[in-house]
């Protein structure tokens, strides 16, 4: 009789280190693919008899991106759970969240597909030969003052300026600013009614 603990076990003694070894030229950088973790880990697990299933996904959101590029995209997030049955029939869960964006229909897969590579570097505690991540400092910024949209409009409708609102209102289009310009063209009827 062999519980999923000592199975786990035994397939943890037989698998070393999954680098990085997928590229993504188009960001730069290195990872460590769901296709390499498992391909790692299933010749053990099979000869162990460990079973790997997701059981659950506690929780999935999706919101809308607007990427540098000027492209529109998803990121989804998920929490899920994953069952990992031994040879003889106990189980032990593992839950995991995870996080993707996508400019097309794969979001919710990528994000799928990280849960359980994280889900798998975990369980079977899996070394990856990456740098102990409390190695790097970071230092944050304080946040950047927020733009006084409505006072700037507000002194520039004082002044009788319809064109410095005009200007105004094309640099709170290019920022997105649906309100700002709303108010500036009230205020923009309202010199013009003045005058």
């Amino acid at each position: 009789m062999t519980t999923i603990q000592e199975a786990i076990s035994k397939v943890m003694a037989e698998v070393g280190a999954v680098g990085k070894d997928g590229r993504n030229n188009q960001q730069n950088f290195n990872f460590r693919g769901i296709d390499a973790t498992v391909n790692a880990l299933s010749p053990a697990m099979r000869k162990h008899g460990v079973i790997a299933r997701p059981s659950a996904v506690e929780s999935i959101t999706y919101e809308p991106l607007q990427f540098k590029s000027g492209g529109r995209g998803t990121q989804c997030r998920v929490v899920v759970s994953y069952t990992f049955r031994g040879p003889d029939g106990d189980e032990i869960v593992s839950t995991v969240a995870a996080e993707s964006m996508d400019s097309g229909d794969k979001a919710t897969a990528k994000a799928m597909s990280v849960a359980f590579r994280t889900c798998l570097l975990q369980t079977f505690v899996l070394p990856t030969q990456d740098a102990d991540p409390d190695m790097d400092v970071y230092e944050t910024a304080a946040p950047e003052p927020q733009r006084d949209w409505a006072g700037e409009a507000q002194k520039l409708a004082g002044n009788g300026s319809v064109q410095g609102l005009r200007d105004l209102w094309k640099e709170a289009q290019a920022a997105g600013q649906v309100g700002v310009m709303d108010n500036i063209n009230k205020l923009v009827a309202e010199v013009q009614g003045a005058s």
